[in-house]
């Protein structure tokens, strides 16, 4: 189930690459920062019971394991990762056999990696694309790239999701929004509060609205919507 975004609640397959070209200090997947030895593969949903296959994975094995675990009411695979778009050659071959197969893509992305789109971007019908904030992820600014990359997902519809931490600068912050709002792509903009392994959001109520309220100063369609995922023990 999406446990983030405009989408939460919805039923979808996850597929999860390795390989991760940013080390965020919020990273709540860093065994995904590289590729593993074996492909996890949970058997029956929310079950935690879990088959192993050795990695590497062919197009033709994984879309046959997507077909497998596909259920009525399946709204889309989430490809997430790690960064997907650094496997982005296997991207532009495995989404068009998932396209055929009947499935609707949705990309998670840290949005940094613009000319990666090329042959990818066409096949995908959502992008979750994260604006990473210098002061929460303790990486260097790569704003010029995530707008670059932003411009390009005209063709999807598009969600970019801004996490925000006890140590997030509101004026960064900001910028992350103008970045939204000058992407040409009417995003839907979602201020995300960092969640811990327990559920726990340390950000107060009155610093996000607040943030929000500057926020829809500048741009019309700015949500604040927390991570569900650790009260319903999905991750």
């Amino acid at each position: 189930m999406q446990g983030e975004g405009p989408l939460l609640g919805v039923r979808q397959l996850f597929i999860r690459l390795g390989g991760c070209n940013l080390s965020c200090a919020f990273c709540d997947t860093p065994q995904a920062r590289r590729p593993a030895a074996t492909c996890r593969i949970e058997t029956e949903p929310g079950t935690g019971r879990y088959e192993y296959v050795p990695n590497t994975l062919s197009v033709e094995d994984v879309t046959s394991m997507v077909k497998k675990l596909r259920i009525i009411g399946h709204h889309s695979v989430a490809v997430t990762g790690g960064e997907p778009l650094v496997q982005a050659d296997f991207l532009r071959d495995l989404l068009p056999s998932l396209k055929v197969a009947g499935f609707k893509i949705y990309l998670e992305t840290n949005s940094t990696m613009p000319d990666e789109l090329e042959g990818v971007i066409e096949h995908v019908d959502f992008v979750a694309a994260d604006i990473k904030l210098p002061s929460s992820t303790l990486e260097p600014e790569r704003f010029e790239d995530n707008l670059r990359f932003l411009r390009l997902c005209a063709s999807a519809t598009l969600i970019v999701k801004i996490v925000v931490t006890e140590e997030t600068e509101a004026e960064e912050f900001l910028k992350a929004v103008q970045i939204a709002r000058d992407s040409g792509s009417k995003p839907i903009v979602v201020l995300q509060p960092v969640t811990g392994r327990r559920g726990e959001v340390s950000v107060g109520g009155l610093v996000l609205l607040d943030l929000q309220r500057r926020a829809l100063e500048i741009f019309g369609d700015v949500r604040v919507i927390p991570r569900v995922q650790q009260f319903l023990r999905l991750a």
